[in-house]
């Protein structure tokens, strides 16, 4: 995967939150519907969330290419899962949003398809680690909200992947390599678009040389 330098605007506009909008509302129909991995083990979640959801990432951060892509993303994951009870989720997946930031950071950072994928990769280790936090922080309430949807040997078998340490180090790095794969799928997708883009606008300025 190859690094690209494109010049980045300053300041959002309307279209790149209508942007940011639809990319997120794809990608929140994606992860509603991964779960469903968790029939083969559990441990494929995140990772193949990370994977389906890599290529719609990339190419939306890299119409914006604009500071807070990923953060915001984040919030509005954090949101969705708000919606559903899981009030935590969201603390969880700010701070993590503020890391991918960080690790974003600097001018045209967004256009680097390098560190953008590092920090998507962190995104979604963070979702996974969603099921770890509350637990670590939040054990009583946590564990009072899962009661009220789960049965007795559900809450057993999540406890087990997401409270035993071996188990939480295998489904981050399954994330990671998920969202890392995804990512790359996103820039080959990314860098297909540019280089269309740049033929049109060739073939459109030599229309236009009498």
């Amino acid at each position: 995967m190859q690094a690209q330098t494109l010049a980045v605007p300053s300041r959002w506009t309307m279209r790149d939150f209508i942007t940011l909008a639809i990319f997120n509302v794809i990608m929140l129909i994606i992860m509603t519907f991964c779960p469903a991995v968790s029939i083969v083990s559990p441990l494929l979640v995140g990772g193949v969330t990370g994977l389906l959801n890599g290529p719609f990432y990339m190419v939306m951060s890299g119409k914006i290419r604009k500071r807070g892509t990923l953060f915001l993303t984040a919030i509005i994951t954090g949101l969705y899962f708000v919606g559903f009870g899981y009030a935590n989720y969201l603390l969880t997946l700010a701070v993590i949003g503020l890391i991918g930031e960080l690790i974003l950071w600097g001018k045209d950072a967004y256009s680097n398809s390098i560190r953008n994928a590092i920090a998507y990769a962190v995104l979604y280790v963070g979702y996974t680690l969603c099921g770890v936090v509350p637990l670590i922080f939040f054990r009583e309430s946590y564990m009072a909200t899962l009661e009220k949807g789960y049965t007795p040997e559900q809450i057993a078998d999540m406890l087990y992947y997401f409270d035993t340490p071996s188990m939480i180090l295998l489904m981050c790095a399954i994330s990671a390599a998920g969202g890392l794969l995804g990512a790359y799928f996103g820039h080959l997708m990314l860098k297909k678009h540019v280089k269309k883009a740049k033929l049109l606008d060739c073939q459109h300025q030599t229309r236009q040389i009498p």
